[in-house]
């Protein structure tokens, strides 16, 4: 093999290797996403809001379908504290699709959810939602959720 060659299968081989090792790292940022879904809807379900209030980045931004945007750690929460109040709150949600941007720092996320929930006469209700998140990530490696948006579907 001649000088040329050897260079070239080397950038070639160094490009292959680089290349896995970014999708190693984008599905691990992938799967670290999965996991704190899972466990931020967990903490819903469970309604300790200490616990889900720690998925949150600084200063969220929700657009809930049913209110007006709401912005800042304070309003998020307190909207939360409402839904966690009501008996009948529970969530059953599947995160369908995530993807994580080319420089790591920033992913979003879209899936369903099946909502129960207190109805306006008082009875036990339910509804279904596609939402779409954006997640920042943190400079431990974890991930938060900036911007969380849904809306009702049939």
């Amino acid at each position: 093999m001649n000088e040329l060659s050897t260079n070239l299968a080397v950038l070639c081989l160094a490009a292959v290797i680089a290349t896995g090792s970014i999708s190693r790292a984008a599905d691990s940022d992938e799967s670290s996403i999965h996991d704190t879904y899972n466990a931020w809807v967990e903490a819903s379900n469970e309604r300790d809001i200490e616990k889900w209030s720690t998925f949150l980045a600084e200063n969220p931004y929700f657009s809930p379908a049913d209110s007006p945007p709401i912005s800042g750690t304070e309003e998020v929460i307190d909207y939360y504290k409402r839904s966690f109040a009501d008996p009948w709150f529970s969530l059953d949600c599947e995160q369908e699709q995530v993807e994580v941007s080319a420089s790591g720092e920033m992913a979003w996320s879209s899936g369903i959810c099946k909502a129960t929930f207190t109805g306006p006469g008082g009875e036990k209700a339910r509804g279904r939602s596609r939402w779409f998140k954006v997640w920042v990530k943190q400079s431990d490696g974890s991930w938060r959720c900036r911007v969380n948006t849904w809306k009702y579907v049939n």
